[in-house]
């Protein structure tokens, strides 16, 4: 008995230190399609520079060039090119009304937004706990790249030709 409750505490230690060190692994991310425009699929993620200290999320398809990010805890934290000591937080743009909106990558550690956050989902999809986001979406938009965007709660979202609903994919 006190044998079996060790190799739990043992293996249930093992298992959190595990998540901790994961949590803090750069890697990749890649777009995978689920519906609309398949020509989004496979896409690379990297920031597009918007002003001081800004940026929005857009995705190409060159793996090299791609960005690296990581979660620190539950914060989506971006490896900004040529600035690495400061951390590069991605956060939610709430939309009132809305069915979709935009995200903005900013200096410093991000907002919890009501105390959810970014976390992986069936291995390496990443996924989003607040309760209004629903998913990801990638759409040719302003920049006239695709730029990601979230889902939101309570509207259908209607995919249109120049976007699709993807998964983001952690890729080491």
């Amino acid at each position: 008995m006190r044998f079996t409750v060790f190799v739990t505490a043992a293996l249930a230690a093992f298992t959190m230190s595990v998540e901790a060190v994961r949590n803090l692994q750069k890697f990749k991310v890649q777009t995978k399609v689920i519906e609309g425009n398949r020509k989004f699929d496979g896409l690379w993620a990297s920031l597009y520079h918007t002003g001081a200290g800004t940026a929005d999320v857009y995705f190409h398809n060159n793996r090299t060039a791609a960005f690296s990010a990581f979660l620190n805890h539950t914060q989506f934290q971006w490896v900004y090119t040529g600035v690495s000591q400061i951390p590069y937080a991605l956060n939610l743009q709430y939309q009132t009304y809305a069915a979709w909106g935009p995200l903005e990558v900013s200096p410093g550690y991000g907002s919890d937004y009501y105390g959810k956050g970014f976390v992986f989902k069936n291995g390496n999809q990443i996924v989003d706990k607040f309760e209004e986001w629903t998913g990801w979406l990638v759409c040719d938009w302003w920049h006239q790249v695709p730029q990601l965007f979230w889902t939101q709660i309570g509207a259908k979202v209607k995919v249109i030709p120049s976007c699709a609903k993807v998964q983001l994919i952690a890729r080491t």
